[in-house]
This record gives structure tokens, C-alpha cells and sequence, in this order.
């Protein structure tokens, strides 16, 4: 009955499907009998579509390339509005924009290229036409265009035009979107390399897209698809300004190095500083010269903070040495002309910094070029690159009022507040750096880090990047404090007891760097006789200065009076001036001595200075000249 009614259903099929039907059951058992099948059917049927597409998904079955992009090739010359074609084309065209493909996928591909060129590109043609969708159409003409270069002239202005006017209306004020990504990573560097005439007003106004398209990309990156995104930005420059006549787009196919990089652009400079206030000279200069110092700067900020460790730029202090077998600075600092030298934590010199400096003084070495970058800025929305990098500037010239106005707008974060403290002591405003110091010790970082030995070095002036840690941090706010209490040294009438007590209480830290300092106390105490400090066995534990202490006040050192406790068994006042005189409180005193002694190395120092700098902050106070 089965049978029956089977032998029904074939009566009914046309001749066209029995035979296609044929073929389809032969197709698992054996191929040959499902191609015999198919060429009687295309025999009888020669301009049946289903026939001539039957025969090409058997011979993509069959792996078969060439005879598959035969079959392809013929059924789209005869049937190109067919919808199974269409789907395919469609398909293909997906596969050959791949950049990863699977079995089918490299199959197709290498279908389409067995495909005659000429119809191959009629059919990315048709294909790109055909799309309704503005990305798919956009992203085909592409592929038109690196299979077939030759039609870049023809069809590229025409992709620009489209990708402009579709990011114009589907993007607006977005500088990073599918449209624009596609105009800068695709577009014009095949436009760049091809003999495309373009006027320099559209290039100009493409090269400042992309320049844009790629600083805000860097800034935020969505994802890690465009690899090498500087090398990317430099090649557009190159192409494009190759098409403006730029002589400085040669630069941008060296090998990047930032030293030779900015050496060339001061060259051009110089070579060019009587045209300062031409288009064409301007143009460039300005454009170029902000790649290259956003690319420096970039880096630099890279290397200042990362997951390990952030530093932050500080003004640290330089002395006048003039011995000339002072030992050279290590490679980690720096010296620029103008007698400023970079140090940091870390290898890194810092040169980062000087390199921008010199050439942000280049794009203001006119008014024109003062005025054009100032436009830039707006059109490539530079601020939130320039921001931080402005006030570094300012701290690098010394201006530190300007800084402090900066500083002030910004998010009272630890970074702002150690600065501020930083540029309070310079403008000797030591009531304001008191208060951001008790800001940056109130909240400092859990990791520890350690102290640093170059906080000063010999010269003129003293740029640190100090490690965003809790030594190095309160290593350099002690030291802040350490200086503004110093300068009451020199004033007629001598210090008094309070501000030698903090001294040795703050260059604990620092020990033994402040030695020098040490013998400048110890040397006045001798002067004076005596010494009384109350909160001597709250906070000074360090060995050393506690043994010179303790030397100063038996004979041979002076024999000076020490109050050095309250509430204790010391007795007040007293002066041992024999060795065997008052025995109980020489007993006494060198108990203290030992008890301040045993916490060196068993009381955490930072916490201890941390304790010291809140809790007597108004004691501190009255220790520094106020202006």
C-alpha cells in the first residue's frame, strides 16, 4: 500500500523534480549516481535554476572546488535574482569578510576565488547594491576594494562619502562608532596607497576624523580588536599627508622612536621658523607635532601607572654641591637644559615629561600656531588628554601658583592632596601644606612600599615621581615638615626645644640621610645645655639618635640636662655633670633610654609617624613660621 501510494506521489512530481529527487536519494550511496542523475536533468532542463543549483550543492558536498565555483559562476550569469543564489552570494560575501574561518567557511573562499574576476567583482558589486543595510553595504565595498585595488579610484570616494553621511546621522558627537571605525582602520589607508585624488580641505577634515576616532579609542578601548592602534594613527598621517604634500609624513614611516621622533620635528621647526605663519607649514607642524606628544605622553603615563604601582609627580629638593668628585647620577635621573632634573622610584627617568614640555613650547612658538592648537584642541576634544599633562607643566616651569589653582579644581583625591602639599611648602604657605599633609596621612595606601634615597639630589631643581605608597608617602611629607621646621634654624634668637623635638621625631624615617641634620641639633643642644621635649617617649624610638642623645648627656658629652618625660621617674631639670653624682636618676634615665630603644624595629615607624603628624598637628603648628 506504501508503495503504492509512493509511486502516486513520483507520478505527480514534473519531470524536473523526479529527476532532482533522484539525484538527492542517490546522493548518500553514491555520488557518481547522483551526478549521472543531475547531468540527464540538465540535459532535458538546460535553464532550470533548481537543476543548475541542485548540481552546485552536490559538488560543494563533494569538496569539489573548481567544478563548485563552475556550477556558481553559472547560475549566477543566469539566474542573478534567483533567491537561492542570493542567499548564497550572501554567504560567500560573509565568509571572505572572515578573519578566522571554519571548514565551510575556507571552502567557499577558495571557491570564490576559482570564480572568474571579472565576475567576481560584478558580484560584489551587485552584492554591495543589493544590501539595505548601510554597514553591510559599506563593509562590501571594502571588500570590493582589496580584491580589486584597481577600483579604489572609482569607488572610493564614494564609500567616504557614505560612511560620512551615515555616521553623521546615526552617531553623532561620537568620535568612536562602527562607521568611523571603518573610515579610519580601513578606509584611508586604502585610499592613501591608491592614486585617489583627493582635495585637501576632505583630506584634512578625514585626517583629523581619524586622528580623533583613534585618541579616543586609546583613551576608552571597547575591546582589543585594532591591534597596534599608535602604529595604526601614524600610517594615516603618513598616507595622507603624502596627499597633502606634507613634508613632514616621511617622519611617520620611521621606526618609532620618540628622542628621534621630537628631534625632527624641532628641525623642521628651525628650518621652517621664518613660515611660521603659513597654511601649509602650520598645518602639518601642528598636526604632527600633537601625534607625536599625545603618543610620548601616552607611554609615559603607562609607565607612571599601571596595575603594580602608581607615582605621583611631586617637586622634591636639589643642594649645590660643587665637588667635582661628586659621583654621576644614576640612569634613572635626568637633567634637561634648563637644569631640571626628573628622578622617580623605578627605572623609569621620567624624560617622558621633559620630552612633552619641549614640544608643547613648539606648537607656542608663534602666535598663529598658539591660536590653531587652541582650535584643535576643540576639534579633536583634546582636554581630557591635556588636563593632568597642564598641570605637570606648570609644576615643570615652576609655576606653582598655577598649579595650586589647578590642583584646587580637582577631585580631592591622595594624588591632589600630596601635590598641594607639595606646592603649599614651595609658595611657603606652611599652615595650608600642614593641612593637606594630615589629608594625605589620614588616607594612606594599605601597600607599603620603601622610603627613598633621592628625594634629593645635587642641582638647581628636583621633579620626583614618587611611588603612590605608604613609605615613600610619609618619607616625603616628614621630609616636607623636616624643611619648613629647618628654616627656624637660621632666625636670630636660635629654635626652641618644641621645633628640635619634631626634627628628630620627623627625620627618623630618613635615618641615616639625615644625619647632617643630626649633628646640626646636637651641636645647638650643647650650646643651650639642655633639652626638653614632652613627647620624646611617645614617638622618637630610632637607635642612633637616641644613643647621641644619651652621649650628650653623660660627661665626656657635654653633660647637658635632658627632660625627656612627663608624668615619669625622671626627675625634672636635672643636670648630670659628674659621673658619679645622682645615681638613681642616671639609673633612671638610661632605663628610658633602653625602653625607647627596644621599640626600634617592634613599633611600625609609618604608623607611629602617621600618629604623631594627626594627633599633633596643632603642636606641629606652632613649630613653623606663618606668614
Amino acid at each position: 500500500m506504501l508503495e503504492k501510494k509512493s509511486n502516486t506521489d513520483n507520478n505527480q512530481l514534473s519531470k524536473e523534480d523526479y529527476l532532482i529527487m533522484r539525484a538527492k536519494e542517490a546522493l548518500p550511496l553514491d555520488i557518481y549516481a547522483a551526478k549521472s542523475w543531475l547531468i540527464t536533468a540538465r540535459s532535458l532542463f538546460p535553464h532550470s535554476a533548481k537543476v543548475q543549483f541542485e548540481a552546485y550543492r552536490i559538488e560543494k558536498l563533494s569538496k569539489n572546488v573548481k567544478e563548485a565555483a563552475k556550477c556558481f559562476s553559472e547560475i549566477f550569469q543566469n539566474f542573478p535574482d534567483d533567491r537561492d543564489i542570493w542567499k548564497e552570494i550572501e554567504t560567500v560575501t560573509a565568509c571572505l569578510r572572515l578573519e578566522q574561518c571554519d571548514a565551510e567557511a575556507e571552502f567557499l573562499c577558495q571557491m570564490f576565488q576559482h570564480i572568474p574576476q571579472e565576475l567576481q567583482h560584478r558580484l560584489l558589486i551587485m552584492t554591495a547594491d543589493h544590501s539595505e543595510d548601510t554597514m553591510e553595504h559599506c563593509k562590501l565595498l571594502l571588500l570590493l576594494l582589496r580584491k580589486f585595488p584597481q577600483t579604489i579610484a572609482t569607488h572610493g570616494p564614494r564609500l567616504v562619502e557614505t560612511l560620512l553621511t551615515a555616521e553623521k546621522h546615526s552617531h553623532p558627537g561620537r568620535a568612536v562608532n562602527g562607521f568611523r571605525k571603518l573610515l579610519a582602520c580601513d578606509a584611508l589607508p586604502l585610499l592613501g596607497t591608491a592614486p585617489v585624488e583627493l582635495n585637501a580641505r576632505l583630506s584634512l577634515r578625514l585626517l583629523n576624523k581619524a586622528v580623533e576616532f583613534y585618541l579616543a579609542y586609546i583613551q576608552q578601548p571597547q575591546d582589543n580588536q585594532i591591534q597596534h592602534p599608535w602604529d595604526r594613527l601614524f600610517q594615516v598621517v603618513e598616507l595622507i599627508g603624502k596627499k597633502l604634500g606634507w613634508e613632514l609624513s616621511s617622519l611617520f614611516s620611521m621606526t618609532w622612536n620618540r628622542d628621534a621622533y621630537c628631534e625632527k620635528l624641532h628641525q623642521y621647526a628651525v628650518a621652517h621658523s621664518a613660515s611660521l605663519c603659513e597654511e601649509l607649514v602650520v598645518r602639518q607642524l601642528l598636526m604632527c607635532t600633537v601625534a607625536v606628544l599625545l603618543r610620548i605622553l601616552n607611554e609615559h603615563n603607562a609607565l607612571i601607572s599601571n596595575d603594580e604601582t602608581t607615582y605621583c609627580l611631586i617637586e622634591a629638593f636639589g643642594e649645590c654641591v660643587h665637588s667635582p668628585t661628586e659621583p654621576k647620577l644614576k640612569k634613572r635621573k635626568r637633567e634637561d637644559n634648563g637644569g631640571i632634573i626628573i628622578t622617580s622610584d623605578s627605572d623609569y627617568s621620567g624624560n617622558g615629561l621633559a620630552l612633552t614640555v619641549k614640544l608643547w613650547d613648539l606648537l607656542h612658538s608663534s602666535d598663529y600656531l598658539q591660536r590653531e592648537i587652541g582650535k584643535l584642541n576643540q576639534q579633536l576634544r583634546l582636554d581630557s588628554w591635556l588636563n593632568s599633562f597642564l598641570t605637570d607643566l606648570a609644576m615643570y616651569k615652576g609655576l606653582h601658583h598655577e598649579v595650586l589653582a589647578r590642583l584646587s579644581q580637582e577631585a580631592g583625591n591622595l594624588s591632589a592632596h600630596l601635590r598641594l602639599a607639595s606646592t603649599c611648602f614651595f609658595l611657603k604657605d606652611y599652615k595650608g601644606m600642614l593641612e593637606y599633609i594630615v589629608l594625605v596621612i589620614t588616607a594612606l595606601p594599605s601597600i607599603c612600599g620603601k622610603v627613598s634615597h633621592n628625594l634629593t639630589v645635587p642641582c638647581g631643581r628636583h621633579l620626583h615621581y614618587l611611588t603612590l605608597a605608604r613609605f615613600p608617602v610619609i618619607q616625603y611629607c616628614c621630609r616636607l615638615l623636616l624643611l619648613a621646621i629647618k628654616e627656624n634654624f637660621s632666625l636670630p634668637g636660635g629654635v626652641g626645644d618644641l621645633a628640635i623635638g619634631h626634627a628628630l621625631v620627623l627625620m627618623q624615617i630618613d635615618w641615616p640621610q639625615e644625619a647632617s641634620t643630626l649633628s646640626m641639633i646636637t651641636e645647638r643642644i650643647i650650646n643651650r645645655g639642655s633639652f626638653s621635649y614632652p613627647l620624646f617617649q611617645a614617638y622618637i624610638i630610632c637607635v642612633d639618635i637616641l644613643e647621641e642623645l644619651t652621649y650628650l648627656w653623660t660627661e665626656h658629652g657635654g653633660g647637658v640636662s635632658l627632660d625627656i618625660a612627663t608624668g615619669s621617674g625622671v626627675l625634672q631639670n636635672r643636670r648630670i655633670t659628674t659621673r658619679g653624682a645622682d645615681k638613681g636618676v642616671r639609673e633612671e634615665v638610661k632605663q628610658a633610654m633602653r625602653r625607647q630603644a627596644a621599640r626600634d624595629g617592634i613599633d611600625p615607624l609609618d604608623e607611629l609617624l602617621q600618629k604623631f603628624i594627626i594627633n599633633e598637628k596643632v603642636a606641629i603648628l606652632h613649630s613653623l613660621i606663618i606668614q
